[in-house]
């Protein structure tokens, strides 16, 4: 049966008063949906079904939206074939090996127009991997980069590290 990785955008501290994780574990698996786990505090779900990828994110967008927390918090699916793919790409192997957390992967739901970032000025440095944008942030706190207006499309981000476990970890079920 397949596996699936659902990363929730807009997850943090005042969403867990609301949707605590094991909440949303029991949730997910009462639509349906096996072998479920939740990894961390930010909206990661590890998962089974034999359905697509469309209808697990129907899904866990469901379970969501049970919670009543709003429109922000969207769902996007992986497979661990999509996340394997840009962990292989590796566009910034010493950002990934000295700084992971200062390296962003961002997950869209479909290949975004990367029109507007191909030349990107910088700092940040930018790497377009399937549907996922990878960005190198030397000074994170100084980022001007606006992704989702630059795109008009939107996402959801993890660093490096959190990416590459998840990968590793749907890999593995």
């Amino acid at each position: 049966m397949p596996a699936y990785v659902a990363l929730i955008r807009a997850i943090g501290p005042v969403t867990h008063a609301r949707m605590r994780m094991a909440a949303l574990r029991d949730a997910c698996e009462d639509i349906g949906l096996e072998d479920v786990a939740t990894v961390g505090n930010t909206g990661n779900i590890l998962c089974r079904s034999r359905k697509g990828v469309k209808a697990v994110r129907a899904l866990v967008q469901e379970a969501v939206a049970g919670f009543g927390l709003g429109a922000a918090q969207e769902v996007f699916v992986q497979t661990p074939a999509q996340m394997a793919e840009v962990i292989a790409a590796n566009p910034f192997p010493q950002a990934a090996f000295a700084r992971p957390a200062d390296l962003g992967v961002c997950s869209f739901d479909e290949v975004p127009d990367w029109t507007p970032l191909r030349d990107w000025p910088g700092p940040e440095k930018l790497a377009m991997v399937g549907a996922h944008l990878v960005v190198d942030h030397p000074d994170p706190a100084a980022t001007r980069l606006r992704i989702e207006k630059l795109l008009g499309a939107t996402m959801t981000q993890r660093n490096w590290k959190v990416f590459a476990g998840l990968a590793e970890r749907a890999a593995a079920l």
